[in-house]
């Protein structure tokens, strides 16, 4: 018994170092990485992100929030959508406020709110392209009389290098229009952007239209423009209501567009607590979710987080294996 025991006993450890021989750690293969763009992900934004709560907000609730320091919101709160409305003052240049009786703000000048971006970036280049969002508050006289975007476009250039920044004509390629690019061709490797800025003209009237006249198509152009799902120039969707948009939102994230919604709004769903605009916000798929309480305002039990933030893959668009690791790990 004990012979046959040991026989055994032998012939499992020359089977099991036999089959060590067999299959090496080469046999073993790894699944390949999916390729991630641009548009794989979903990820917090701050909606008049430089903006501080006004003298006298207790009579102007709509306004009755403070964002952190721009870069303090990319570190700690993970934003990676920003949003600056931008005045000109003669003589002075291009000065961050909403408005008149509104105008505290964490950043004054246009550049000051770039350059606090650009350090951070600068500190953390493994960074899902930022995008950032300028609304001119202007009146169009005024900016027919100074060229605005002229003044725009040089602040962005005297701050943030082209070679880091995800332009129009970058995402175009050799399609003839920005439309045909990203529902044919797609956003640009995830890999391949990292570290830089995107910048967007968010005004809806006749100072966008300018923009378009500027640069026909966006050719050539510093900054995308939000425009109609039809329009050549359409890249970059914004509808603010997720719920009663729900179903467009969805289209144009499904269709290849970069989207933006809000999940509250001039502090209604804060100061009831309620959630249940983000929760259409998240199942929409929009890229871009911005808020007036990123995560830094004590003064209110509300706050939007992203579920395996800061940032996670599309719900609704990521490839199989996208992981938010894969996606950014600063």
């Amino acid at each position: 018994m004990r012979t046959l025991s040991a026989l055994l006993l032998a012939s499992i450890i020359l089977i099991t170092s036999f089959s060590g021989c067999l299959f090496s750690e080469d046999d073993v293969k790894e699944e390949p990485l999916p390729e991630l763009r641009m548009n794989h992900v979903q990820a917090k934004g701050s909606h008049n992100s430089y903006h501080m709560r006004p003298l006298g907000s207790d009579y102007l609730s709509n306004y009755n929030y403070t964002h952190a320091p721009l870069a303090e919101q990319a570190e700690q709160f993970g934003v990676r959508q920003f949003e600056l409305d931008v005045w000109y003052i003669p003589g002075v240049g291009l000065r961050v406020y909403h408005n008149l009786y509104d105008s505290r703000t964490t950043c004054v000048a246009f550049t000051d709110c770039l350059n606090d971006l650009k350090n951070w970036s600068d500190e953390n280049p493994s960074h899902i392209p930022l995008w950032i969002l300028i609304e001119p508050k202007d009146l169009d006289w005024i900016v027919d009389g100074i060229d605005l975007f002229a003044e725009i476009e040089s602040d962005i250039d005297s701050v943030w290098p082209q070679e880091r920044r995800v332009e129009p004509d970058d995402v175009r390629g050799e399609r003839a229009t920005l439309r045909r690019a990203v529902t044919e061709n797609g956003w640009p490797l995830l890999d391949d952007v990292r570290g830089k800025a995107a910048f967007a003209l968010i005004d809806k009237d006749g100072i966008r239209d300018a923009y378009l006249e500027r640069h026909d198509g966006l050719i050539n152009a510093t900054m995308f423009a939000i425009v109609d799902q039809e329009h050549p120039a359409a890249a970059l969707i914004s509808w603010t209501q997720p719920i009663s948009k729900q179903d467009v939102l969805k289209n144009a994230v499904e269709s290849g567009f970069i989207v933006r919604t809000r999940p509250d709004s001039d502090t209604v769903e804060a100061e009831e607590g309620n959630y249940t605009r983000f929760e259409a916000a998240l199942t929409s798929g929009a890229h871009m979710i911005s808020t007036d309480f990123p995560g830094n305002d004590e003064t209110i039990d509300y706050a939007i987080w992203i579920p395996d933030g800061p940032v996670r893959c599309n719900p609704l668009i990521a490839p199989m294996g996208c992981t938010s690791a894969l996606l950014e790990s600063l």
